[in-house]
């Protein structure tokens, strides 16, 4: 074997500590996601957009030279783990709901805002009337907002439109979005999240299933199917992105999309190439979440009232669960997500901030694992593992992202904190230093 050094374009070292959930091929299951690696007096390097070695200093310096022209950063003292992965957003919307906030703090339910008029609906109205440009524009803006809190790769949805011009407006959006932002995205289609006023239940299912969803899968196979060269540094090689993947979503729950609805459309977007995602169990149990083990969805979402039966049968699974714990906190709901439960029966339990304009205007993922620790009742390294790994396969990016390990892109962060624990103890602060994705500091 040859002892010549890897030649690096970017070497992190000294790290304080460095940490990474173990290496997996798959979602992380149960008791695995405390399995989380810790290194102390770390080294990462990269080559190009990838790395190349991560763990103990004594054991990668030797292996490395840094290039003529390379960068070493200085992380002694600090906490590095992996950039963290957000599987639910709804990030591309028109207009705002802050008079909804303001209904919620006199006591108004979801449900009673929703039959006042507002809800879903009321964010449709200013969705249509807004332009793609403009939708493009709100969306970069809250997209680095996202990055300046440790997101690196998210999932966007569509869903506020109601109507095939204003969903494959949105669906334009997010696709613009892949290719002008740095972060990794992955699309949604998702005109199943509530029924516009205009149209009766069955006329809008058999829209989208008629209309919608090949529409959709033109936009996706004219723009999102290869892979797009990215600007590279005078000299160097450019940098090739993975397709993303593409997804198809429902809101299957009391008062919006029945299990027959679900399945229905959920079946004509597999025809139509998206992989189902379902919201499931927010509200009520239709048998959302029994169906996605059934029909292997990426993943099942909300899951506040799923059953033991179900969560048995995720455990046996690769669904993964993904659990928003900021909507619960931000409708003031007084039951929370059985992550706990989830998580000592053996399921692969994700997080999300499910961002968006009425339910949860939460962007920051490191306040969403101060909640994950706080009314889950997650530890700080079970909600890495749902905050990277698990949550990069829900994403349908688990082969590139959410790992410090070789292969993997770069994409991590740098700290202003000296331990795993000390991120969701400062959730309400930003202890973010930097931001690097595939190996180019962005923060």
């Amino acid at each position: 074997m040859s002892n010549t050094p890897v030649i690096v374009d970017l070497l992190i070292h000294p790290i304080g500590e460095l940490a990474t959930a173990q290496a997996s091929d798959e979602p992380l299951h149960g008791a695995e996601m405390s399995s989380i690696v810790r290194v102390k007096d770390a080294a990462l390097a990269i080559v190009g957009d990838q790395i190349v070695f991560a763990g103990p200093a004594d054991e990668v310096l030797p292996k490395v030279q840094l290039s003529e022209h390379g960068r070493k950063v200085d992380a002694s003292g600090r906490l590095v783990i992996p950039g963290l992965v957000d599987p639910h957003t709804h990030l591309v919307f028109g207009g705002n709901r802050a008079n909804e906030f303001s209904m919620r703090c006199q006591g108004k339910t979801y449900q009673e805002i929703a039959k006042a008029g507002g809800g879903i609906v009321a964010s449709t109205t200013a969705t249509r009337s807004a332009s793609v440009e403009s939708l493009i524009e709100t969306g970069k803006q809250r997209l680095r907002k996202m990055l300046a809190a440790g997101t690196t790769s998210c999932e966007i949805k569509t869903g506020y439109g109601l109507s095939a011009e204003s969903e494959l407006k949105m669906l334009e959006a997010i696709v613009a979005l892949q290719k002008s932002e740095p972060l990794d995205i992955a699309a949604t289609f998702m005109p199943a999240h509530a029924f516009p006023p205009e149209m009766e239940r069955h006329d809008y299912v058999r829209n989208i299933i008629d209309d919608m969803l090949p529409k959709a899968e033109k936009i996706v196979r004219d723009t999102i199917g290869g892979g797009d060269a990215q600007p590279a540094e005078p000299g160097a090689t450019a940098q090739i992105r993975k397709p993303m993947p593409v997804f198809q979503d429902v809101f299957c729950d009391e008062g919006y999309f029945t299990l027959k609805d679900t399945r229905e459309i959920l079946e004509a977007g597999t025809r139509h190439g998206f992989r189902p995602k379902v919201h499931a169990d927010e509200f009520a149990n239709l048998g959302a979440s029994s169906m996605a083990v059934e029909i292997a969805a990426a993943s099942a979402d909300h899951l506040l009232n799923i059953s033991d039966t179900e969560i048995a049968l995720f455990a046996e699974s690769d669904v993964v669960a993904v659990l928003l714990p900021g909507t619960s906190f931000f409708l003031n709901l007084k039951e929370h997500a059985r992550a706990r439960v989830m998580i000592d029966g053996g399921v692969a339990v994700a997080l999300g901030s499910d961002f968006n304009p009425g339910s949860c205007h939460i962007y920051s993922l490191i306040f969403i694992w101060g909640l994950a620790c706080l009314h889950l009742k997650m530890t700080p390294g079970e909600a890495l593992t749902a905050l990277t790994v698990n949550a990069a396969f829900a994403a349908g990016l688990g082969d590139r992202v959410g790992q410090l390990r070789q292969g993997y892109q770069a994409d991590f962060l740098i700290t202003d904190v000296s331990s795993l624990e000390e991120i969701p103890y400062n959730m309400v602060s930003n202890p973010i230093y930097m931001v690097f994705k595939r190996g180019k500091q962005l923060i």
